[in-house]
């Protein structure tokens, strides 16, 4: 959950930023709180204030914005450009890069759009589709944009080389930028939902070729703004299945050698005095093993049970064959499996049952 900001950290409450045209001039002290550098970037959070005026969450400092002319909306994430005048007095400058604010929105409109992000069918189909290995690449040719084509190498996984280093710092990117800067901490570059919407910029102010690439452009940017509705519904299920006491979070990692695979951990609210289990659902595709769903099911911090379902027939009957070798490697690892059952055939629970009860909403969307 995004927590509000402690100003009482700061050694004096920072003055606010008055803007001059589309820049945004730096007091002294704020540079030296902040830490700022010339030339640097740095994402901030537009988010509404306790009185209703829009402010910035930088560094986890924030800063009241009056008269705003920038037309930005709470919730959105702007990057910033530290420049330095003659004099050495620092400035920040937005970058022309990021998504074009959208209009501005009445409350019934805003409410509908969270709600029908918070009731949108579970999984993160749309996302996993863009992020299929090549899919992307195609986008960021067509915009232009080689920094964010060594953005999106950098955010690919090698399932031939995967590691718990790699494997962490994934799960830390699609956390979300905005549950970083919250944290008073820079937002990992990884951010899928920040690259998405940079390339939704690139492509709707048309950087695109003209023709058959133009085309493809259009098509894409359908294919991008869906996907960028799953991971915002994930993000806003998440809150809300947090104000049921429950844990909810889903993912998708994408390879550069394997297609993206599916991830979503769950624990159910405490019942009682008794812990319920940590669920972690796995839903992977391959060229040698087909579709496999995975379900671990972790009892306690030792003790797990596993059920795997798998297309291929081939795929299951190894998979019992080697149960006994996978119970000694999750041994070593000092985990008890205590079951493993193995299933030929699809899923058909694909999606844990939840569903958002209405505890916690501010505001009843559904009137």
């Amino acid at each position: 959950m995004i927590g509000t900001t402690d100003l009482s950290q700061l050694p004096g409450r920072a003055n606010p930023i008055y803007l001059e045209g589309k820049v945004l001039p730096v007091s002294a002290e704020q540079a030296r709180v902040l830490q700022l550098k010339d030339s640097e970037v740095i994402q901030a959070l537009v988010r509404q204030g306790g009185m209703g005026d829009l402010e910035l969450l930088l560094r986890g400092r924030a800063m009241p914005l009056p008269n705003l002319p920038l037309n930005w909306l709470p919730g959105q994430s702007v990057s910033l450009r530290v420049r330095a005048s003659a004099s050495g007095a620092l400035a920040l400058v937005p970058l022309a890069d990021d998504a074009p604010a959208a209009p501005a929105q009445s409350l019934p409109n805003f409410f509908s759009r969270i709600g029908n992000l918070l009731f949108r069918p579970p999984g993160l189909a749309e996302l996993a589709q863009v992020l299929q290995p090549g899919q992307l690449d195609k986008l960021l040719q067509t915009a232009g944009r080689t920094d964010l084509q060594a953005q999106w190498r950098g955010m690919q996984l090698s399932m031939a080389q995967l590691n718990p280093q790699a494997l962490g710092q994934a799960m830390s990117a699609a956390l979300g930028s905005e549950v970083w800067l919250a944290r008073g901490q820079l937002p990992p570059v990884e951010d899928p939902k920040q690259l998405l919407r940079k390339l939704i910029a690139a492509l709707s102010r048309g950087d695109a070729a003209e023709g058959e690439e133009g085309e493809g452009a259009l098509e894409g940017l359908g294919a991008l703004r869906r996907a960028v509705d799953d991971l915002e519904a994930a993000q806003v299920q998440a809150v809300q299945a947090q104000a049921q006491r429950e844990l909810l979070f889903s993912c998708v990692l994408p390879f550069v050698d394997a297609e993206p695979v599916e991830l979503q951990f769950r624990r159910a609210p405490r019942q009682g005095g008794e812990s319920p289990p940590l669920t972690v659902n796995v839903h992977s595709r391959n060229r040698e093993l087909g579709e496999v769903w995975l379900k671990t099911q972790l009892h306690g911090l030792d003790r797990v049970d596993l059920t795997m379902w798998a297309l291929k027939e081939d795929v299951a009957s190894q998979a019992r064959l080697r149960s006994a070798e996978l119970g000694a490697q999750l041994a070593e690892a000092g985990l008890a499996m205590q079951s493993f059952q193995v299933v030929h055939g699809p899923r058909l629970d694909q999606q844990p049952d939840w569903k958002p009860s209405g505890r916690g909403m501010v505001v009843d969307i559904s009137a």
